[in-house]
């Protein structure tokens, strides 16, 4: 049985949901407590997320072939693909930044990380539920 393309979507856009979530209570966590574990527990949350984050919006884009959101992507804060897509572009930075901050090839303090990851967080979460009310679920 073959199933609505939709369908597709559905099922995936959970996992990064809950992975960033995660990852950034992690990340919290690790700061509170200065436990180097749960540091590595929120990266390899947030490497997971925007894995899944990538696949959300491929089937995003097979989604929006019925719907056609896309047609006119901007602006950003009204637009859930768009705002999707430029939240994992954020989340691949912050990565990128926690790597290189880890391998001291740069210096930023942990507390201006944290506020980085609080933002991008929060900018992921708005577009989340653009998309639920896109899909009719508020």
């Amino acid at each position: 049985m073959i199933y609505d393309k939709e369908l597709y979507h559905f099922l995936f856009l959970h996992f990064p949901i809950a992975l960033f979530i995660t990852g950034y209570m992690f990340d919290l966590l690790g700061y509170v407590k200065s436990n180097s574990n749960f540091n590595q527990f929120g990266f390899w949350n947030l490497s997971l997320g925007i894995f899944g984050g990538i696949l959300s919006i491929v089937t995003g884009f097979i989604t929006d072939q019925s719907i056609g959101h896309m047609d006119n992507p901007l602006p950003i804060w009204t637009t859930h693909g768009t705002h999707m897509i430029t939240a994992v572009i954020l989340f691949i930075c912050l990565l990128i930044l926690k790597i290189l901050n880890s391998k001291e090839k740069i210096n930023i303090s942990p507390i201006i990380v944290l506020i980085i990851h609080t933002l991008i967080l929060m900018f992921f979460i708005h577009g989340t539920h653009i998309g639920a009310k896109l899909a009719d679920r508020l």
